[in-house]
């Protein structure tokens, strides 16, 4: 009984992912996404990610622009001590999206360690 309602979990698990976008499923842009979502509505600059998530600056601005082109992720410029400097903020739109991504892996996490 166990091992068919583990059974029916990961079938509905599988059918839950194909409205998930596929091209975030990296492990830095997961880490990204849930490190600025977690801001809740504010931004973080290049170089607080960069300290944060201790990526080469190569990892960190490819997938910075990857997520920015696919619209998750805006660009905006701040002003700190007299420079300006890039900041990322998640959209509003995205937001939503980014919830059903971190649920879905949850309940994948919870199965594949069953």
């Amino acid at each position: 009984e166990g091992e068919e309602a583990h059974s029916t979990d990961f079938v509905s698990l599988v059918h839950e992912s194909k409205v998930l976008n596929s091209k975030v499923f990296s492990l830095t842009r997961l880490q990204l996404l849930a490190n600025i979502a977690s801001l809740e509505g504010e931004s973080a600059t290049y170089r607080e990610l960069k300290a944060g998530l201790e990526l080469s600056d190569g990892a960190l601005f490819s997938n910075l622009k990857v997520l920015e082109k696919m619209g998750y992720l805006k660009l905006e410029k701040v002003r700190f001590e007299g420079k300006e400097l890039d900041a990322y903020k998640i959209t509003q739109e995205v937001l939503e999206e980014w919830r059903q991504v971190r649920d879905w892996l949850r309940k994948f996490v919870e199965i594949g360690g069953e």
